[in-house]
């Protein structure tokens, strides 16, 4: 038997923010929690939206959205009270 190596399929941390109307999904890689904040560019314009869901280490074939149409989150911080 010949050796051969077993491909490592590229993973992401993915976001679910929602802002005032939309809900999108972002890639994310700075740590990210759920309740969090985060600021990411929607049509064109940054906005800040509450992050509602997180998964980690997705490949390309299990994503909610293509990783080609996927945008990078800008900023994720908790609530200042």
């Amino acid at each position: 038997m010949s050796g051969g190596v077993i491909k490592k399929y590229a993973t992401k941390t993915l976001v679910k923010v929602r802002f005032d109307d939309t809900v999108k999904w972002y890639e994310c890689s700075v740590p990210a929690f759920v309740g969090d904040n985060a600021t990411a560019e929607v049509d064109g314009v940054e906005k800040t939206g509450k992050v509602e869901e997180v998964l980690l280490q997705v490949t390309a074939d299990k994503s909610p959205v293509p990783f080609p149409l996927l945008k990078e989150v800008i900023r994720v911080f908790e609530d200042e009270m």
